[in-house]
């Protein structure tokens, strides 16, 4: 749990701003249900990972996404 903001709202204020909408966010989280999930989409998450992952799944969704975006910058 984050103080002040949580994290539905910190990638609602990520995908909001203009400079950083395009930026990926992968949201780390220990909640698992079908709702968690969709309002992760619903604030602009690209990917959800629920606690415990692995650090081998972390890093794949990462490379996915760094990939994802080099191939849109070029």
């Amino acid at each position: 749990m984050m103080p002040r903001l949580d994290g539905y709202q910190t990638c609602s204020l990520i995908k909001k701003n203009s400079k950083f909408k395009a930026t990926p966010v992968i949201m780390l989280s220990s909640k698992d249900s079908l709702f968690d999930r969709a309002r992760g989409r619903m604030v602009g998450s690209d990917e959800y990972l629920t606690k415990p992952f692995t650090k081998e799944s972390l890093l794949r969704t990462v490379q996915a996404h760094a990939a994802s975006r080099t191939l849109k910058s070029a």
